[in-house]
């Protein structure tokens, strides 16, 4: 039997480490293979801290490709890859060309469980959210597909968007002073998450020494590192859970801790 394999699709190359490393670093140590695929290079992002940049402003994509790079290798990842999708503007990307390539990665890695964002991506980022649709339009189109070598379907078979859980929000200010008043400046405002919405719940305490480990491989995004590590001071639970809603099997089953607890050899059929 082959290994069951866990794939992400995410937007762009802090993503994976900030937002799910803990169940990334989790799946990998149990030797689950785990794929990484970032839409752009976060060529829009900072490029250090404000006071010490650490590249040019023409450097900043492939710079922050590369840091996802070691960030992977820091967590145990089987592969990254990083497609070139304009930052800051996935929304206008040809939507058809962008399914095309997630159904050709989809083809290559073989997930078994893909994680992607959420409907509000999160806080309200529009590239977030243009990367769930556009993934779960892949996803569909890869189902639905047979692959003509292999002769079978391609066939993701659970599928989670990783969002903020509610109690997780609140605490947000603790690193971001500024996050009130940042969200009511957005279009789109970030859900109330409760337990009772979701559709998975991972604690990731255990995996929170190496996921911070793989966040400080991402070292132009230094003002975000500060803040994540002023919020562990301040609490040590600080995003102690990464939460999912489940995009199928049945979006309103019961709340799980295991992604892949249905899938697993012991598991009944």
């Amino acid at each position: 039997m082959a290994p069951l394999a866990l794939g992400t699709i995410l937007a762009h190359p802090d993503d994976e480490t900030f937002g799910v490393g803990g169940t990334l670093i989790r799946y990998a140590s149990e030797g689950i293979a785990v794929h990484s695929l970032c839409l752009t290079r976060g060529e829009q992002g900072a490029a250090g801290d404000p006071d010490a940049l650490l590249v040019s402003r023409e450097q900043v994509g492939p710079t922050r490709a590369a840091e996802l790079e070691e960030a992977g290798r820091r967590m145990g990842l089987t592969s990254v890859t990083v497609l070139g999708y304009p930052d800051g503007a996935l929304a206008t990307a040809p939507a058809d060309a962008v399914a095309r390539d997630i159904v050709a990665w989809i083809r290559r890695t073989r997930p078994d469980v893909v994680i992607t964002w959420g409907p509000d991506g999160g806080y309200g980022h529009p590239d977030h959210i243009a990367t769930g649709e556009r993934a779960l339009r892949a996803i569909e189109l890869a189902r639905a597909d047979v692959h003509r070598e292999l002769g079978a379907p391609v066939a993701v078979r659970r599928c989670y968007r990783f969002v903020i859980a509610a109690d997780a929000l609140d605490k947000m200010p603790l690193a971001y002073p500024e996050f009130e008043a940042y969200v009511r400046t957005l279009a789109v405002r970030p859900e109330r998450w409760t337990r009772d919405r979701l559709g998975a719940q991972l604690d990731v305490r255990p995996f929170i020494e190496r996921k911070v480990h793989a966040m400080r491989a991402h070292r132009t995004q230094a003002r975000d590192i500060a803040a994540w590590e002023r919020g562990l001071q301040l609490d040590p639970d600080f995003f102690r859970d990464e939460a999912f809603i489940r995009a199928f099997p049945d979006p309103s089953g019961p709340l799980e801790t295991d992604l892949f607890a249905a899938l697993r050899p012991s598991a009944a059929p």
